[in-house]
């Protein structure tokens, strides 16, 4: 414990003075009751945690809604920025996880926007530290385009391993998405593995292993729900796990129906979070379990790399609730405070 505080007290102190800043239920359900994206600006801009982007919207400039997501990603990564002053030149490997995850969004971004025939897109937002050529993904027309723009990223072979044999064509959306999302977890695990050691490993690979034990959940039980005739689940899940052992996992997919899927989780660690969910409240479900894990770490844990990591996940969380929230002062329509809840 003395050694974590010499190792990470300074950053522990910086990660709690901002987590201090956060929006809480009540500033949500507030910006619920506003009418526009000028008057969700004006609240922001009084509002600690993100006056810095909302300040920049100021003057005269046009807000709409993609005006205010892209000054709500500037504060995340004005965040990023902060906390990477204080992190142990050990630890940068494991701290680039939000710049890889930008990036695979962006990748697939691209390769949505192919595959629905759109020749060009707007240049993406600048991703801090990154190897990924935006200029060149913005303006690729094919998949080999794609392929070079991402050709410094980790994600290189495996968008080569996707590259259809016959010219002109796309892969499969969804194996894209989830051959990609292996190659992340894969290249953090082998991080994980080579660096850490002790309570910090165990707390890392709980992190990682518990999201992909969700994501492989919610990936079957939707399939049991819209697909019931589907019996190749393989494409679609990811090669790892964690408290959800390879008998289980072949247990769910060989299940008859979803009820029987059901019934084999109520043996899982996970039955306690999908004991009263609707398939469509599996993914509300993951985000309570994933906040009240990153919450715990950053308030209780020994301090550590995780201590800074649990922060950009609830910020990310936090984050999209935002944006959820512009979206339906957009268009006028009730706000889901499913996610907002967490932050009470």
């Amino acid at each position: 414990m003395i050694r974590a505080q010499m190792e990470y007290g300074a950053l522990s102190s910086k990660v709690h003075a901002l987590y201090g800043k956060r929006l809480r239920l009540a500033d949500f359900e507030h910006m619920a009751s506003l009418r526009t994206e000028a008057e969700l600006s004006e609240y922001l801009r009084s509002h600690p945690a993100w006056s810095a982007c909302a300040a920049r919207l100021a003057g005269g400039v046009y807000i709409g809604r993609v005006e205010l997501e892209l000054a709500l990603w500037d504060q995340f990564r004005t965040d990023y920025r902060k906390l990477l002053h204080f992190i142990p030149r050990a630890d940068k490997a494991l701290f680039s996880f939000p710049i890889l995850l930008q990036e695979q969004r962006a990748i697939l971004s691209t390769l949505r926007r192919l595959k629905a025939g759109h020749p060009l897109s707007p240049l993406p937002r600048s991703i801090l530290h990154s190897t990924l050529d935006l200029q060149a993904l913005a303006s690729c027309t094919d998949f080999d385009g794609l392929t070079a723009a991402a050709r410094d990223t980790i994600y290189a072979p495996a968008l080569r391993r996707l590259r259809p044999a016959q010219a002109g064509t796309l892969p499969d959306y969804t194996g894209a998405e989830t051959l990609l999302r292996s190659t992340y977890f894969s290249h953090m695990y082998h991080i994980i593995h080579k660096c850490y050691r002790g309570e910090t490993k165990s707390v890392l690979l709980r992190s990682y292993g518990e999201q992909i034990d969700w994501f492989n959940l919610i990936h079957i039980l939707r399939l049991k729900t819209y697909f019931p005739g589907q019996s190749d689940y393989l494409p679609v899940l990811f090669p790892f796990n964690y408290r959800l052992r390879p008998e289980m996992i072949r247990a769910l997919c060989a299940a008859p129906d979803l009820s029987s899927a059901r019934e084999l989780l109520r043996d899982t660690p996970y039955a306690a979070g999908l004991s009263s969910s609707g398939v469509e409240e599996l993914e509300d479900a993951f985000r309570r379990a994933f906040y009240t894990f990153n919450r715990r770490q950053l308030t209780h844990g020994t301090p550590s790399i995780y201590t800074a990591m649990a922060y950009l996940n609830l910020k990310d969380l936090e984050l999209h609730a935002l944006v959820s929230l512009i979206e339906s002062v957009k268009y006028g329509v009730p706000y889901d405070t499913s996610l907002a809840r967490l932050f009470g």
